[in-house]
C-alpha cells in the first residue's frame, strides 16, 4: 500500500518544479524529499524521474503518475468527507429550506416530538437544496415545489400564508383584506433573509421598506411602531406577535406558498417523524 504522503510530495515536486522549492513548501529538507521520491519509485517499480548531475525531471510516466495521484487524492478526500458526514448525521439532522417559516415549523416539531437528533438548519434556493439532498449534505429539504426525482419522496408539509399587520388606528385596519395595490406608497417594517418570499416583496415596487436583519430588534420595532409589517401563519413559532396589532389577509395568489418536505427514500423515517 503506497503512502499517500509520497503522492502528495510527488505532486508538490511537479507543481513547484524543483526539489528545493517543493521541499520548502512541504517544510521538509531537500535530502528527505529526494529519499521519498526514490522510495516512491521503488514501491511502484517504475522510473518516474530523469536524473542528471544538477537536475531531476519527470519522465512521461512520471507526469502520468502525477495526474493519477491527483485523482486518487481527490477520491480519498471525498471518502473521508463522506464517512465523517455519515457519522455526524447519526447525531445531527441536516435540514434545508427555501424560506425561514418552514425552519421555524421543523424546529417546533422537533421540540414537540422530542427528536433525539440535534438540528442543523440552513436556507437556500430550491436548486441548491435539490443538489444538497441528492449529494446527502442534507437529509431533509423543504422547497416550494416538489423535487421530481426517482430517488426522492415528497410530501406536502404545510401552506404558509402571508398577512399584513397594522395598529388599530391605521387607515387599513378595518379592511377585510388587502391587495398589492393597497400596499403601494406605504412605509413598512421588513425582516431580511426571507428566502422565496423575496419574490413577493420584489413585486411591491412602490412600497418603501425599512429593513432589519436582527430578529430581536425587528420585534421591538414592530411592538413600538405604527408602521405596518408582514406576518405569516407560522411567525408565532419564532417570535411574539404584539397583541395590539390587527392581522389582515392579503388577497394575492403569491401570498400563499405551499412547502413540500423532501427526503431520499432511505431517509423516509426521518421525514415521517416531522410531518
Amino acid at each position: 500500500m503506497i503512502d499517500l504522503i509520497l503522492l502528495e510530495q510527488l505532486i508538490a515536486f511537479n507543481d513547484f518544479g524543483t526539489l528545493s522549492k517543493a521541499a520548502e513548501q512541504l517544510n521538509i529538507s531537500q535530502p528527505a524529499l529526494t529519499r521519498s521520491m526514490q522510495r516512491l519509485e521503488d514501491e511502484l517499480g517504475i522510473q518516474l524521474f530523469i536524473r542528471t548531475k544538477n537536475r531531476m525531471t519527470l519522465t512521461d510516466t512520471g507526469y502520468y503518475t502525477v495526474s493519477q495521484a491527483r485523482q486518487l487524492l481527490r477520491h480519498t478526500d471525498d471518502f473521508y468527507q463522506k464517512i465523517h458526514q455519515y457519522a455526524l448525521q447519526q447525531v445531527v439532522l441536516y435540514v434545508g429550506a427555501s424560506a425561514p417559516g418552514p425552519l421555524y415549523k421543523v424546529e417546533y416539531r422537533a421540540k414537540e416530538r422530542k427528536l433525539e437528533q440535534k438540528l442543523n438548519t440552513e436556507m437556500a434556493d430550491d436548486q441548491t437544496l435539490r443538489e444538497k439532498l441528492l449529494n446527502e449534505e442534507c437529509q431533509l429539504v423543504i422547497t416550494d415545489k416538489p423535487i421530481d426525482n426517482p430517488k426522492v419522496i415528497t410530501e406536502l408539509f404545510f401552506n404558509e400564508v402571508l398577512s399584513l399587520t397594522v395598529p388599530p388606528d391605521h387607515p387599513l385596519a378595518d379592511r377585510e383584506f388587502v391587495t398589492k395595490e393597497d400596499l403601494a406608497d406605504l412605509t413598512m417594517l421588513l425582516r431580511t433573509q426571507l428566502g422565496i418570499w423575496e419574490d413577493f416583496v420584489n413585486q411591491l415596487t412602490e412600497t418603501t421598506f425599512i429593513k432589519q436583519s436582527e430578529p430581536e430588534t425587528f420585534n421591538a420595532l414592530v411592538a413600538a411602531s405604527n408602521l405596518p409589517s408582514f406576518i405569516t401563519n407560522v411567525s408565532k413559532l419564532n417570535w411574539h406577535v404584539p397583541e395590539n396589532r390587527i392581522k389582515i389577509p392579503i388577497k394575492e395568489d403569491a401570498a400563499t406558498i405551499p412547502f413540500y418536505m423532501n427526503s431520499l427514500k432511505k431517509h423516509r423515517h426521518l421525514m415521517e417523524q416531522l410531518l
